[in-house]
């Protein structure tokens, strides 16, 4: 994260599961920070899902099931 952040100085670190905004070139976007998927740092299944369900909706994207 520390490496992409030095190139978007513009951009906040997020939480884990967060986002903040940003417009670069005249554009806007989201940069999302997701949880690890590294034994170093277990989480539940279902925690993670949650994450990743709240960034899908934020971003319109929906499930076809």
């Amino acid at each position: 994260m520390d490496t992409l952040l030095s190139a978007l100085p513009q951009a906040k670190e997020p939480a884990v599961g967060a986002f903040t905004a940003f417009e670069l070139s005249d554009r806007s976007f989201k940069l999302f920070r997701m949880p690890s998927s590294s034994r170093a740092y277990p989480k539940p299944l279902e925690e993670k899902a949650a994450v990743y369900r709240t960034m899908f909706e934020e971003l319109h994207i929906h499930s076809i099931m």
